[in-house]
């Protein structure tokens, strides 16, 4: 390594390790605001804290596992899962469901720029609380001591490059609350690092292996698919499953799918990372274009109304205050990663490092006023399309 290397490398690294060792040993708790608004086996739930109330929480959260072998080399994969309850539990202060979150910034320096030289310990473990926090919009409980469901309609949710299993959060919230389960796996460009990443085991090898666990291992059957990508995450939606999948993409481009299935686009004028006005795209001709507003009285009517949603359908946001890439995720999630890599972005701007919208969100922090539109609109698509309506 030249010397001028050497030292640009030292001054990277000393700024990473600057930011991270004041608070390097501590967990950081993040509260989102409220969020917009099957068959289970008998619940089990924790009653021995004698200062527990009951209320009628019908969302529950579970961290959960899928070993995946290569060769010598395993990954045990982390997946969220979120899930309708059926009945009032017990909640006090230790049942209310925690998202143990983790951001490697070793992680970032290699899949952005292909840096080695960033030291393990930069990384920072977060507490986030869930979306659905309050009495008026319901609370995620910790599912550790229930009995996972039986049968349900499915909904897996795939974040993009250097995202987490907690990007989608707020959406897999919701749906849980309206009858759907939700599962969350951590890809292997995910920024927590959560396992090493290992040739041959990709996101098809993960989601087909989840898929597989699902009903072998965890007991679930699907009573129908969706999936839900965002990003990269577009991708793995579009390749899995058959036409009988209904598909959501969000802050991808859209394009022609040799596909029946239902599958909605949602993208953003002012999304610099999935740029369409930059690269000059079009919507294919395939897909039914959406205005916002009518989006919006489609979610807005009754099942029994006339006005349904095209089959395939794009929605892209063009106006002045439209999302960004990154505006589309969970707040607490966003959250984090302004606290931690707030110091580095004008390292990662002077050195012409991809921000992913990073920058547009430090300044924008709409990820609530983004969920307040985004999740009725998904909600509603995948009831008319699985069938729960």
């Amino acid at each position: 390594m030249h010397r001028k290397q050497f030292l640009r490398h030292a001054a990277i690294a000393t700024a990473v390790c600057t930011s991270i060792l004041p608070t390097s040993v501590s967990a950081f708790s993040f509260a989102a605001s409220n969020s917009v608004t099957g068959d289970t086996r008998s619940l089990k739930p924790n009653n021995d804290d004698s200062s527990s109330t009951v209320i009628s929480s019908n969302v529950a959260y579970r961290s959960l596992k899928v070993d995946i072998s290569q060769g010598v080399e395993q990954a045990s994969v982390p997946v969220a899962i979120w899930y309708p309850i059926t009945n009032d539990v017990a909640v006090s202060s230790s049942s209310i469901a925690k998202y143990s979150h983790r951001i490697s910034v070793k992680r970032i320096g290699q899949l952005l720029a292909g840096w080695e030289f960033i030291p393990e310990f930069a990384s920072k473990d977060f507490s986030l609380s869930p979306t659905l926090s309050s009495d008026t919009t319901g609370m995620v409980v910790s599912g550790e001591n229930m009995e996972l469901p039986t049968r349900g309609p499915v909904v897996l949710l795939a974040h993009g490059y250097l995202g987490s299993r907690f990007d989608l959060s707020h959406l897999g919230e919701e749906l849980a609350s309206q009858g759907f389960i939700c599962l969350s796996p951590e890809y292997p460009e995910s920024l927590s690092a959560s396992y090493p990443r290992i040739d041959g085991i990709d996101r098809s090898v993960i989601t087909s292996r989840l898929l597989e666990t699902i009903t072998s291992d965890w007991g679930i059957s699907a009573s129908s698919y969706g999936i839900i990508g965002h990003s990269l995450g577009c991708g793995t939606a579009i390749n899995t499953g058959d036409d009988s999948w209904a598909r959501v993409c969000i802050g991808g481009f859209p394009r022609s799918v040799p596909r029946e299935s239902p599958i909605l686009f949602l993208s953003s004028m002012n999304d610099g990372a999935v740029s369409m006005a930059r690269r000059g795209l079009t919507v294919p001709r395939e897909y039914v274009q959406l205005k916002e507003d009518f989006a919006s009285s489609l979610v807005a009517s009754s099942p029994s109304s006339k006005e349904k949603w095209p089959k395939k359908a794009s929605l892209i946001f063009d106006r002045p205050d439209a999302p960004n890439h990154i505006s589309f995720l969970a707040d607490s999630v966003n959250d984090s990663m302004i606290n931690l890599l707030s110091p580095l972005l004008p390292v990662a701007q002077a050195l012409s490092i991809p921000v992913l919208d990073f920058d547009k969100y430090k300044d924008s922090r709409d990820s609530k006023q983004t969920a307040q539109i985004v999740i009725p609109i998904v909600t509603s698509y995948l009831k008319q399309y699985m069938t729960l309506n």
